[in-house]
């Protein structure tokens, strides 16, 4: 897959493309960034010091499993960001349709890649690919501190489908 946004100056083309093992360590450096946001503001669940090994293992395994994927944006050799999905299928509760879902995990952009439309473009790849999974929806969970990517997703037509709450015991 690839996808290209064009700026005006030619060195700002991103392209959107399947991401590989070397591009690892761009993907981890991301992830430390959303992990930073959210343990500012969800620290009671996000970890603040994660063992390097760890983190490069999990996002090895998003690139290996059966049912997802991750796409990075890249402009030239620089990953500004990347998108994570995966489909389910709900077969073993009878009260819910069985349908194949596309879901995002995780989506980040570089802070210095902000308002560019690169996420705009991830989601779109995401889509992309739910579509060819046959998937027949695309779901996603954000924290409720997040109101700026609460208003990027219902700017791409999401609603609010469920409200996922928790409270320390």
């Amino acid at each position: 897959m690839t996808q290209l946004m064009r700026d005006k100056n030619p060195t700002n083309t991103c392209q959107i493309r399947p991401a590989n093992e070397k591009d690892l360590d761009q993907i981890c450096a991301l992830g430390k960034q959303i992990n930073d946001q959210h343990l500012q503001h969800v620290p009671g669940i996000f970890t603040p010091n994660i063992d390097a090994s760890e983190v490069r293992a999990f996002w090895k395994n998003a690139l290996e499993i059966d049912n997802g994927t991750i796409f990075v944006a890249c402009i030239g050799e620089q990953i500004v960001g990347f998108i994570s999905v995966s489909w389910i299928e709900h077969l073993t509760n009878p009260y819910l349709q069985r349908k194949k879902i596309c879901r995002v995990g995780t989506i980040v952009v570089a802070e210095n890649c902000f308002q560019r439309g690169i996420g705009k473009a991830l989601m779109e790849a995401a889509s992309d690919w739910g579509h060819a999974q046959r998937a027949t929806e695309i779901r996603l969970e954000v924290f409720d501190f997040n109101r700026n990517a609460i208003g990027f997703y219902q700017k791409l037509g999401f609603d609010v489908q469920t409200h996922f709450m928790g409270k320390p015991l």
